[in-house]
């Protein structure tokens, strides 16, 4: 212990503590930082799904229409005619053009089946989509061709989008 005659002379100015660093952050900010990231990617994820199945959806509220139209109705006609249209427009956006733009015949029930994983466009009620539209009247009743646009849109699987690089 130093002897001075001033011992107030040796005292040493107050120390003032460290200034709060930013880094790391504390607790708190890690959690809330992993809840942003955990939201924009879900939102994300549900746009791109969104945008994936819009056709679908649109397909779908089209056929509900028609579905209501027939009950009214009952026109076997105007429902072939307009299940046609909402198949060939649903296919058109979901797959390439290239691949489905040039189909008529049986090579578009063909194609039907193929992606609808069915054989009831070429062997069963789906055959009325290839000449039905065309015809004046329609030989078999189009409530049984309903159910089965209807499953095949809601069944089709696009092909996977290829990245060119």
């Amino acid at each position: 212990m130093p002897t001075s005659s001033r011992p107030l002379q040796e005292l040493r100015d107050v120390h003032l503590p460290d200034p709060i660093s930013l880094w790391p952050p504390a607790l708190g900010w890690w959690i809330v930082f992993g809840l942003v990231v955990t939201g924009v990617m879900v939102f994300m994820w549900m746009w791109a799904y969104r945008r994936r199945t819009k056709a679908r959806r649109l397909a779908m509220a089209e056929l509900g229409a028609v579905k209501q139209h027939y009950d009214t109705h009952q026109d076997d006609q105007w429902v072939v005619r307009r299940l046609s249209e909402i198949v060939r427009r649903y296919a058109m956006a979901t797959f390439p053009r290239t691949e489905v733009a040039a189909l008529t015949g049986n090579a578009w029930l063909q194609f039907l089946d193929r992606t609808g994983r069915t054989k009831q466009f070429t062997e069963g009620v789906g055959h009325l989509l290839n000449s039905g539209p065309y015809r004046p009247h329609v030989a078999a009743s189009a409530a049984d061709l309903v159910p089965l646009v209807e499953h095949w849109i809601q069944h089709v699987s696009p092909p996977a989008r290829r990245t060119t690089a």
